[in-house]
């Protein structure tokens, strides 16, 4: 019963949040064909990049450091929770609302905006004043980041996911009614404001569990040390393909022919597409990884990691290479359109297609890096991606100059991909009783189903198609692929499939008795 109820919110929680991503897709379309890949969008993202982006990765990591500590309190009792959630907020929205000071600060040195951007002047003073609206927000996004692991630790998982619906549909709003008018410089104070939004998410959970906010400043409190260093860690093993990401956009803007908003957009697909699923089901599990460590030991507790993995694998593996085959057709279908024409498409079809690649490295170090923090373990997740940066540096440098923005995305997916190999190697080491043939399987049946794929597909699709029958071809051969991948997996008697029918079969067989 339990693990029916944990499939059920996993599958709530999943349906939520792609909802949630869905109308982002939109909204990042309408904003594409808004402002397409010329300059004042670059600007728009640089600007983007290094605040927003960078806030919400860092509050995102207090959330995670928080959970851990809130969630034993407040079962303990609440009114002692609630005063740990009281002090935790006090400290980081000081803490974000001084760094909001010294970066709005810095914005105003000429140096700065010309680190970021390699136009003129008058564009410089633009980027630098886009940051200082967009640096307004940190402290609201801390704080909204802070609720959420509150009301998470609380068991109300679906707020992580939905509390971007109204941020977005305002924004959607935005974009179909004063884009022209307002400009990019209007969107950006509007999508300062629309983080007022998500914060307002929280309120109906605030009153439903009866919380009050009451200021608290503890700096004595002995969990705020270890809330601090978690989420210094946090903000890099959690995070990692966004640094990747900023590398690959920084260095673009530096070459000819790769405008940084292919990469943007390029983004703005591919993390939605790939944390739905992911980051619903570890917000699920999260909890239940200390449960198991704590009952099972550390041998038994890496062998259950290892099989929540590869069933994880089992779905994204495919959805990997289906959305590799699809790249371009699915930004021409998103994007395309007013200021976004065809060389946009191509370009930014190039980078998703390759970034698609690591979609189940990005998973390996997702799930991976959350298991080492239930264990107390930090050093490993920290070193492993840590190399991976390196890496990427080191690859951007030597693929970029031969192959432009496809090397860039190439660098960053294989940097990935190595990441998770060597982590889940330190993982599993000298652990006995793991089953590898499994994921063996998953992979060759991934391969062979992905390369028909993408033969039917360049024999299927002419590239003069309009976009409604564009989607309709693509989703019959998707389909199709989706057919011959569960025939592969048949055939190999794929265990982790099998014991999934099985787990569907039991319910039924029960009731017709």
């Amino acid at each position: 019963m339990k693990q029916n109820k944990t499939i059920h919110v996993i599958s709530t929680v999943t349906l939520v949040t792609l909802f949630a991503k869905l109308l982002g897709i939109v909204r990042e379309s309408l904003q594409a064909r808004t402002f397409g890949t010329q300059i004042a969008a670059d600007l728009y993202t640089t600007a983007n990049n290094n605040t927003i982006y960078l806030f919400t990765t860092a509050a995102y990591a207090l959330c995670i450091a928080a959970v851990p500590i809130l969630t034993p309190r407040l079962r303990r009792d609440r009114k002692e929770g609630f005063a740990a959630a009281n002090n935790l907020i006090t400290v980081s929205v000081l803490l974000s609302a001084a760094a909001a000071a010294v970066w709005a600060g810095v914005t105003f040195l000429p140096s700065l905006a010309g680190s970021l951007w390699e136009g003129g002047g008058a564009e410089s003073l633009q980027l630098a004043g886009y940051m200082r609206v967009m640096i307004l927000t940190l402290p609201v996004i801390v704080l909204t980041y802070l609720l959420v692991a509150l009301f998470q630790s609380l068991e109300h998982f679906v707020l992580q996911g939905s509390m971007s619906i109204p941020y977005n549909l305002a924004l959607i709003a935005f974009l179909a009614v004063f884009a022209e008018r307002l400009s990019v410089g209007g969107y950006v104070i509007a999508v300062a404001l629309a983080w007022l939004l998500q914060f307002a998410m929280t309120v109906p959970y605030s009153l439903k569990e009866g919380y009050r906010y009451r200021p608290v400043l503890n700096l004595r409190a002995d969990y705020v040390k270890t809330f601090l260093k978690t989420a210094l860690v946090t903000v890099l093993t959690t995070s990692i393909f966004l640094f990747c990401y900023l590398q690959d956009s920084s260095m673009a803007a530096r070459l000819t022919g790769s405008p940084t908003s292919a990469f943007y957009y390029a983004d703005k697909l591919f993390t939605p597409l790939t944390t739905t699923l992911i980051y619903s089901i570890s917000t699920v599990l999260f909890p239940q990884f200390s449960q198991e460590y704590a009952s099972g030991g550390q041998t038994a507790y890496r062998r259950y990691i290892w099989g929540v993995l590869r069933s994880t694998l089992l779905l994204m593996l495919p959805v990997s290479a289906v959305l590799a085959v699809f790249g371009t057709p699915i930004v021409r279908v998103l994007f395309e359109g007013g200021s976004f024409d065809a060389a946009s498409t191509a370009a930014t079809g190039s980078v998703f297609t390759i970034y698609a690649l690591s979609m189940a490295g990005f998973c390996v170090l997702d799930l991976l890096s959350k298991a080492y923090y239930t264990m107390e373990r930090t050093l490993i997740p920290l070193l492993v991606n840590g190399g991976i940066l390196a890496c990427n540096w080191g690859l951007n440098r030597l693929l970029a100059p031969r192959w432009g923005g496809a090397g860039l995305a190439a660098a960053t997916a294989a940097s990935i991909t190595l990441g998770a190999l060597v982590m889940a190697v330190l993982f599993l080491w000298k652990t006995g009783g793991i089953q590898v043939l499994p994921l063996c399987k998953s992979l060759l049946a991934t391969l062979i189903s992905g390369g028909v794929l993408w033969l039917a597909t360049d024999m299927v699709l002419g590239g003069g198609e309009g976009k409604l029958l564009l989607v309709a071809k693509c989703v019959g051969l998707g389909a199709a692929a989706a057919v011959v991948y569960v025939l592969l997996l048949l055939l190999l008697r794929q265990e982790d499939f099998g014991a999934l029918l099985a787990r569907y079969r039991k319910p039924n067989d029960g009731r017709n008795g």
